[in-house]
């Protein structure tokens, strides 16, 4: 009894560490197999745009393009599709313009059995459709119609009612010095209230003023944003492309114009290298090239820098001041 609940409990350990390994690989499979993607673009009059994303040898693919004014994106897990935009609605709009012209055809080949039908049909339409109205009901009608309403007693004159003076206003009995004292008084109230919202406006400003310095130079702040530009350009250098390549002609009336973005550019050569090629005319107003980019991203590096910030102290420190800021701005300093 006991080797067999051995046996049975040995059995689902093994499948408990099959299923930990499977989870363990799908794991690492999602984190350090890179999606690649591509990105090409072109102008020659119009401008053109495609790119493709895929991961795990193309199982996972998406496509996407720009041409002619339309996008296209096309999603597909192994052979499958499960989404896509753009070609549903040309296929859409191809069966439109087939049963629109469809219809025309019903509509032309309608009118032509008409224009072919014989004469004698409408003939017998149009006499059949016009009925004799009899002598009686014209002069009824013509006797109700010389029937005229009477014409409608004029209305009594309405009596008007007798409008009554108003009471005139008593005279103001103050004198008027006291009232240019009364008026003094209350701008002096006026001027006085200003003052005192201006000097709090102030007051508050300075205070404002004061914390943002003490926030900017705090051991917590600085610690942060060396912590943020380290994370930034790492996963600068490992997002950006590997491979890159194209052609631009560029030119603008003016030769001058041409030759100052020539020189513009010429400070970035060491950032596009040999990879791109600029071709400066200066003779006439052109644009027209192709771009070619090619890279790939890995999860990882974005887990392993969460992972180090969550154990920052600056930055928890940080997160924390943000958090409870207003209600607890002058104790968070020490």
């Amino acid at each position: 009894m006991i080797h067999i609940i051995l046996l049975i409990l040995k059995i689902l350990g093994c499948i408990i560490l099959g299923i930990l390994a499977l989870i363990l690989a799908a794991v690492l499979i999602v984190l350090f197999v890179p999606f690649k993607y591509e990105l090409s673009a072109a102008y020659d009059g119009a401008p053109e745009a495609g790119g493709k994303l895929s991961w795990l040898f193309g199982a996972l693919k998406v496509r996407g393009s720009f041409k002619d004014k339309k996008i296209r994106v096309r999603a597909s897990i192994l052979w499958f599709r499960i989404f896509s935009m753009g070609e549903d609605e040309e296929k859409a709009a191809d069966t439109v313009q087939e049963a629109a012209a469809d219809a025309e055809e019903a509509v032309k080949a309608e009118t032509e059995d008409i224009l072919s039908a014989p004469e004698d049909i409408f003939e017998e339409e149009t006499t059949g459709s016009a009925e004799a109205v009899p002598p009686e009901e014209e002069a009824a009608e013509s006797s109700s119609a010389g029937e005229l309403p009477a014409a409608d007693a004029e209305p009594e004159e309405e009596k008007k009612p007798e409008i009554k003076p108003e009471a005139l206003p008593e005279p103001d009995k103050t004198p008027e010095k006291v009232k240019k004292v009364k008026q003094k008084k209350k701008n002096k109230q006026k001027k006085e209230g200003k003052l005192s919202a201006l000097r709090k406006q102030y007051d508050k400003l300075v205070h404002t003023k004061d914390m943002a310095e003490r926030f900017w130079n705090a051991d917590f702040t600085q610690g942060s944003i060396a912590f943020a530009k380290k994370a930034a350009a790492s996963l600068l250098r490992h997002v950006l492309p590997k491979k890159a390549a194209g052609h631009i002609r560029f030119g603008f009336d003016k030769p001058a114009d041409t030759g100052k973005i020539l020189g513009y550019a010429s400070m970035l050569y060491a950032w596009y290298g040999d990879s791109l090629t600029l071709q400066p005319d200066f003779d006439r107003a052109v644009l027209e090239g192709n771009i070619d980019i090619r890279g790939s991203i890995r999860l990882y590096i974005f887990l392993y820098w969460g992972l180090r910030g969550l154990l920052n102290k600056d930055l928890r420190k940080l997160i924390k001041f943000i958090k409870h800021f207003k209600g607890k701005e002058e104790t968070l300093w020490q």
